[in-house]
C-alpha cells in the first residue's frame, strides 16, 4: 500500500434532481465525471442512486490523493461553470463532517442541515456529559464491579460511557444548549 494513502481525501455530495430535469442532470454527471477524470490528483467516483433509477436523489462519492488537489479541481473554471450549471437542475446538500458533530443536530432536523457548532463548543459539552455520566457510574457500580481486572472494568464503563452519551446525555444536553451551540440558527 503506497504511503500516500493516508493523505487520500473521500467527499460526498448529494443532490436532489428537480423533476423534469433527470436528463439534464444526467448528461451534465457524464460532462462533469469525464473533466473531473482529467483533474490533478483524481482517483476515482461513485454514482449511488438509492432506491431505483426513479428516485431524484443522487451521491457522487468522489476520491483525490490529497485535499489540496480536490481543492484545485472545485475551484478550477470547469468545475465552478459545471456547478453554477447542476444548480439549475437540482438542489446540492454537501456535508462534511469529522464524526462527531453528528452528535449536534438541531431537534426535528434529520439530516445536519446547519453548521455543527464550533468544536471548542462541542468539546465542553462532550467533556462536562462524559464527565457527569463517569462520575455517577463509577459511584454506582465500583461497589460490584470495582475488583474486577482492567480489561473488564473498562469494557463495562467505556459501553455505558458511550451508550449514555449517544442515546440520552448528548441528545438532552444539546436540546437545553441549543441557543448557545448554534446561536442565530434558533
Amino acid at each position: 500500500m503506497p504511503s500516500d494513502y493516508q493523505n487520500e481525501v473521500t467527499s460526498v455530495i448529494c443532490r436532489n434532481i428537480n423533476p423534469g430535469y433527470e436528463r439534464d442532470y444526467d448528461n451534465w454527471l457524464k460532462r462533469f465525471i469525464a473533466l473531473q477524470r482529467k483533474a490533478f490528483g483524481y482517483l476515482g467516483v461513485t454514482i449511488i442512486i438509492p432506491g431505483s433509477s426513479k428516485s431524484s436523489m443522487r451521491y457522487i462519492i468522489r476520491r483525490f490523493t490529497d485535499k489540496a488537489s480536490m481543492e484545485a479541481w472545485d475551484n478550477s473554471k470547469e468545475a465552478v461553470k459545471l456547478l453554477e450549471e447542476v444548480n439549475n437542475y437540482s438542489t446540492r446538500h454537501y456535508e462534511q463532517s469529522t464524526g462527531l458533530e453528528t452528535w449536534f443536530t438541531l431537534p426535528g432536523l434529520k439530516t445536519l442541515s446547519q453548521s455543527p457548532p464550533p468544536r471548542w463548543k462541542m468539546t465542553i459539552v462532550i467533556f462536562f456529559a462524559a464527565f457527569a455520566i463517569s462520575s455517577a457510574t463509577r459511584y454506582i457500580l465500583n461497589p460490584f464491579i470495582g475488583q474486577w481486572p482492567i480489561f473488564g472494568n473498562a469494557i463495562i464503563f467505556s459501553a455505558i460511557l458511550v451508550i449514555s452519551l449517544t442515546y440520552f446525555a448528548l441528545p438532552i444536553v444539546n436540546r437545553l444548549l441549543q441557543r448557545w451551540l448554534y446561536p442565530g440558527t434558533v
